[in-house]
């Protein structure tokens, strides 16, 4: 759920549908956005395709078999349509299937779609013929526009208008040629990865959202047969599916699990231990557990996530809306170093604004554009810009000492530690912090209140998705309560490129994308530096559909 391009009532950027929100959309919906970005750091179950080998298993097929599958905390409301949760993307796709889907080297595949076609305004599939709901209705042209129909509803307060369907798009249906046409006035490159593996959802399920809370009327492989919040979700595999991507295995396949049954399972430790005694079959492992599982276990799917960034304050008044002292600051900076704290010592520098699978763009943009490290600059720049060393070794201004007001969630321990470590090597240039660690949640609500921008002079700032145009809404554009850009960032270099972008669709967007990001860093906006592999182990499993928590349809039994 996911899970931050130029100021959008000025520039038409690819990202425009991020930020052209209608008025109507609450802060509740912006806060459940920025949670989407912020909860994939938890699991990266957001998209398909990237990753290790697609199998951890080789053998015979096991026939009807029981797929057992471990995940960290309970997915909330099955639809959906309503919840952003990363969590949720380890389950919903064993029931609801997406027009496409990402192949490993990130380029789309058909599902429920046969043909589709983009441009910078525009999307359409072609549906294909004989694929049967669970409720054995038929799924048709109409019920996937309306699927995106549901979310533009202002009455359903979807948290994926403008994120996932752009806020000003329209939405239409052919029956005869079993097309769904997605029109938009705003240009963005990446309407097929964003829209293209959304799940949908049968007319029943439209007509009565609270009949799929917690069960399921999709078209995929599966159906929740047994739901136990908190505790076990119970798959059972549909024997007359027959109409999955091409070369995927059917409800017959030799080797397709019969039940699938995941648990949630919120100690690490234990899923490591039920991993490697042969309980599960699949679970991702993180911290200490993760290199005893990994020297007896393969990885089955592993993603990239973010988990180590931060952007200055461009507030009127604040120290850091002069680029000379944000250059300074991160001059100031060892990013190595930070990056070994916040991932500890897994991780590598963070290249660009979107490392998600499926991974579109692929440059390194960040590590060659960011300041290096050079304390004596920063002490030169400081100088020239005014801020002065007093007697104590503590810098000021016209009698306001260099206090960084630096806001930042407490949800992992190693954020807490690096945050510490930035303040100590900020001291040795004489700039102090005054730390404002909070809960995820109260973070939150305080960088999506109108003038965070004006609280904090350094915001944390570590989203995760796969286009780069949905997470430039939180580095570019209006800020709270208009828009996500909490640190009110404003580089009208950023912009032009990512409006540049916005005329072509896909991979060739990059180029452009590329240029706007090593703007952004060579002020230094926004700085990401680590990056963290999220890795889900698996053993006798194989999957035919390659990575990718949207492609479970490719995964059989194997002994």
């Amino acid at each position: 759920m996911p899970s931050p391009t130029s100021q959008l009532r000025r520039w038409p950027t690819c990202a425009q549908f991020a930020h052209s929100l209608d008025e109507e959309d609450t802060m509740k919906k912006r806060i459940l956005a920025a949670v989407a970005g912020l909860s994939a750091l938890t699991l990266s179950a957001c998209g398909g395709g990237g990753g290790a080998g697609t199998s951890s298993g080789d053998g015979e097929p096991v026939i009807d078999g029981t797929l057992k599958v471990a995940i960290n905390e309970d997915p909330g409301n099955l639809f959906r349509h309503v919840n952003t949760s990363a969590t949720l993307s380890y389950v919903y796709p064993w029931a609801y299937e997406s027009p496409v889907y990402f192949d490993d080297s990130g380029e789309p595949q058909g599902w429920l779609a046969e043909k589709w076609e983009a441009t910078p305004t525009s999307l359409s599939f072609t549906i294909r013929e004989g694929i049967t709901c669970e409720d054995g209705s038929e799924l048709t042209a109409e019920t996937v526009a309306n699927n995106y129909r549901w979310i533009l509803d202002p009455e359903n307060a979807s948290s994926f208008k403008g994120l996932v369907v752009p806020a000003d798009a329209t939405i239409d249906d052919d029956a005869a040629a079993r097309t769904v046409t997605v029109t938009t006035k705003s240009p963005n490159s990446f309407l097929l990865p964003q829209m293209g593996i959304q799940p949908i959802y049968c007319q029943g399920a439209l007509d009565d959202p609270t009949s799929v809370e917690s069960a399921t009327n999709g078209t995929g492989m599966y159906s929740l047969k047994k739901a136990v919040p908190g505790d076990h979700y119970t798959f059972e595999r549909r024997d007359d599916y027959s109409w999955g991507p091409e070369g995927a295995p059917t409800g017959e396949t030799p080797g397709v699990p019969k039940e699938v049954d995941i648990s949630i399972v919120d100690n690490p430790s234990t899923r490591a231990n039920q991993l490697l005694s042969g309980e599960l079959n699949i679970a991702a492992v993180q911290g200490p557990d993760e290199e005893r599982v990994a020297s007896t276990l393969e990885p089955f799917y592993q993603d990239d996530l973010i988990t180590g960034g931060f952007a200055y304050s461009q507030a009127k008044d604040a120290p850091t809306a002069d680029e000379d002292v944000r250059i300074a600051l991160t001059e100031a900076l060892d990013l190595d170093a930070l990056m070994q704290v916040q991932t500890a010592g897994q991780g590598k520098r963070a290249e660009r604004l979107a490392v998600l699978n499926p991974t579109i763009c692929t440059y390194d943009a960040a590590t060659p554009n960011l300041p290096s490290n050079d304390l004596a600059d920063a002490e030169s720049r400081l100088d020239a810009a005014g801020w002065k060393k007093g007697s104590d070794g503590k810098r000021s201004k016209d009698g306001q000492p260099l206090t960084l007001d630096f806001g930042w969630y407490t949800r992992w321990p190693e954020t807490s530690s690096t945050a510490e470590l930035m303040a100590e090597q900020w001291s040795k240039i004489g700039v102090g912090v005054k730390h404002h660690g909070t809960d995820a949640g109260a973070f939150l609500e305080k960088i999506n209140s109108p003038g965070a921008a004006e609280d904090f002079d350094v915001i944390w700032l570590a989203s995760n998705y796969s286009v780069p145009n949905v997470l430039a809404t939180f580095v570019s554009g209006p800020v709270p309560p208009k828009g996500s850009n909490y640190a009110g960032i404003s580089n009208p270099d950023f912009d032009a490129r990512a409006e540049e972008a916005s005329q072509v669709t896909g991979k060739e967007a990059c180029g452009s994308w590329e240029k706007a990001e090593a703007a952004m860093y060579q002020s230094a906006d926004y700085v990401p530096f680590a990056v963290r592999p999220d890795i889900t182990f698996g053993q006798g499993v194989k999957n035919s559909l390659g990575q990718g928590w949207t492609n479970v349809n490719g995964i059989t039994l194997v002994e």
